[in-house]
């Protein structure tokens, strides 16, 4: 039997890890030879996750710098991030002789990932491709990475046909169909059920953290506009990404939501207990793409908080875009227009896409 080729995944942030966790609990139970190379994108809680999904393999740190929040920071923190990487994926070839480098999705750390690949000589394996907005810069930058990295990618993990179609078009890629997306069996492993709603109890849960929400002032202020008057008809659970709690003080728009006395501001959180508090909400407003499909799973009805997005999850079912809510996002959850979004759950019995990704990773060693 053929060696089989060591895999280096690179992890930059939390909802990578989420996603890539259920790849690498697999491969781990299958003996397979991992390093994890943490590119320090985000650093805050990084190792409760690890311990959530009980990691065993080594963590290889690429930089040593805390969490970024603003773009300045970020665009300096790239050409240093991917010179740092490239020497590390360069030693693993020369070390190990054959390697895959495995990213994920579309963040800068996917982007980084994806060129230090290229340029050490490794395979490059994207996970959770083939996704498209069909607009090159909405979101932004996320649309921008994942089109550079379908370029840089030699072996395309995709979640489903229309993002299998669309890598076909790129003749050198190697491209499977996963069947589903990886999230699937990270709710599944969390242990995270609707049961956790009670009637009796109603609240709704605000997740919000993309460029286009923070960093628009104009539509930032609408945003925290809309969550004081929801708060006056229901308990709010505001959860707060480092960036979104830096922007909100800098734009002095955090005052407003700590003097309101039915909004609860609250860190982020594990994942377990997000998803435990989300699957007990009577609707989650979030803008994050993996939040659409976590919810998808659980059935919670959604508004999506974007203009667009590349996710297919629970749309026409649990979830609605912002625009399409009729007669504003206001009147629908005060008059409970959410509840025709609630859907049953849709937990696997068991792991699918990671399991169907791990094969693939063994068979094309």
């Amino acid at each position: 039997m053929a060696q089989i080729s060591h895999k280096v995944f690179v992890v930059g942030t939390r909802a990578q890890l989420i996603k890539m966790a259920p790849v690498i609990v697999v491969c781990e139970r299958r003996g397979l030879p991992i390093t994890l190379l943490m590119t320090g994108q985000h650093q805050e809680t990084m190792q409760d996750i690890v311990d959530e999904f009980g990691l065993r393999s080594p963590q290889v740190p690429v930089m040593s710098i805390s969490e970024r929040s603003t773009v300045g920071s970020l665009l300096r923190w790239f050409p240093t991030a991917l010179s740092a990487m490239t020497a590390r994926v360069r030693a693993l070839v020369e070390k190990h002789g054959s390697i895959d480098v495995l990213v994920h999705g579309d963040t800068l750390s996917t982007l980084v990932g994806a060129w230090a690949g290229r340029r050490g000589g490794a395979r490059v394996v994207h996970l959770e491709s083939g996704l498209t907005s069909g607009r090159w810069h909405d979101p932004f930058p996320e649309e921008v990475c994942r089109r550079i990295v379908f370029r840089l990618t030699d072996v395309a993990m995709c979640p489903n046909s229309l993002a299998t179609d669309h890598m076909r078009h790129f003749s050198k890629v190697r491209v499977i169909d996963t069947g589903g997306n990886t999230i699937i069996d990270a709710v599944l492993l969390s242990g995270a059920s609707p049961a956790y709603r009670d009637p009796t109890k109603p609240y709704l849960v605000v997740s919000l953290h993309r460029f286009q929400n923070l960093f628009r002032t104009s539509r930032l202020q609408a945003l925290i506009d809309l969550v004081e008057r929801l708060a006056q008809h229901y308990p709010i659970h505001f959860v707060l990404h480092p960036a979104t709690r830096k922007r909100l003080e800098a734009v002095g728009l955090d005052a407003p939501l700590k003097a309101a006395p039915k909004v609860h501001l609250s860190p982020r959180l594990g994942y377990g207990a997000f998803l435990r508090l989300a699957a007990g909400a009577e609707c989650v407003l979030t803008d994050g793409g993996s939040n659409q499909e976590e919810l998808a799973v659980l059935g919670v009805p959604t508004l999506i908080m974007r203009e667009r997005t590349e996710r297919p999850d629970g749309l026409l079912e649990n979830a609605v875009m912002e625009a399409d809510v009729p007669n504003g996002i206001f009147e629908f959850l005060v008059g409970r227009g959410f509840e025709a979004l609630r859907r049953a759950a849709k937990l696997p019995v068991d792991l699918g896409p990671s399991v169907r990704i791990a094969d693939a990773l063994i068979t094309s060693s």
